[in-house]
């Protein structure tokens, strides 16, 4: 049997940062370029042209919805939105204490 589990793992949010599609409710946003209005089944940014590597969503999402998209996308890293912005917002704090 198989399904799918959070699992945490170190990566390196800058490369997150240039290779990921966030989906929304109706489209989908270029992290990367902030292109938004982007089919959510896009392979690569109309607008810079980058390829995602990573996806992360905007709403809670069902696991056979994740099924569709690792089907149509195998290579396609799930990430938690949610912690990316908090790690994010933390880097940018930091950054602004230091000045």
């Amino acid at each position: 049997m198989k399904g799918f589990l959070r699992v945490w793992q170190e990566l390196d949010i800058k490369d997150i940062e240039q290779y990921l599609i966030v989906i929304g409710e109706l489209s989908a946003e270029c992290f990367a370029c902030k292109k938004i209005g982007i089919d959510s089944k896009s392979v690569t940014c109309p607008n810079c042209g980058v390829g995602f590597k990573y996806i992360g969503f905007r709403r809670k999402v069902e696991p056979h919805y994740l099924r569709q998209v690792k089907e149509r996308l195998p290579f396609i890293v799930f990430i938690d939105f949610d912690d990316l912005k908090k790690i994010i917002g933390k880097s940018d704090a930091r950054k602004l204490l230091d000045l």
